[in-house]
């Protein structure tokens, strides 16, 4: 049993809501902005985590990820696969620190919902949890 989102994964995550997160931390989601928020990463910040992505792609074995654009620079040549990967596993380590709380919580929780979903078994009480799990996120993104 896994976690089945209408259009597919792919697209509802990988390239729909990472897109909107990353606007949305750049402060260029859909012309808003933070509002009373405190979530957008400042463009020097963002400079150095292009490089660091870089970094961590080059010392990572070929057979878990290939080479990814610089995510500051280049951001319009992610593909669904550079997404993936930096979201599930580079984002925990190159947002903390940078992205304030209670949004790096936030974005955790996320990280944590997209490794079950995307894990190879999910039992009857995990798929139970989830749901909860991504229906509170939703909850708390929409804040």
């Amino acid at each position: 049993m896994g976690c089945v989102i209408p259009g597919g994964f792919m697209h509802a995550i990988y390239i729909n809501l990472f897109k909107a997160l990353i606007n949305l931390w750049h402060g260029e989601f859909k012309g808003l902005d933070a509002g009373t928020g405190n979530y957008i990463i400042p463009a020097p910040i963002w400079a150095r985590i292009g490089i660091e992505t870089r970094n961590a792609v080059n010392a990572t074995p070929a057979s878990f990820v290939r080479s990814m654009p610089n995510i500051n620079t280049d951001f319009g040549n992610f593909t669904a696969e550079d997404s993936a990967f930096w979201m599930t596993w580079l984002v925990p380590y190159l947002l903390a620190g940078r992205l304030p709380e209670p949004y790096y919580s936030h974005l955790l929780d996320l990280v944590k919902i997209v490794k079950t979903c995307t894990g190879f078994g999910i039992t009857k009480e995990e798929h139970a949890k989830l749901s909860v799990d991504i229906y509170n996120w939703r909850l708390d993104y929409e804040e």
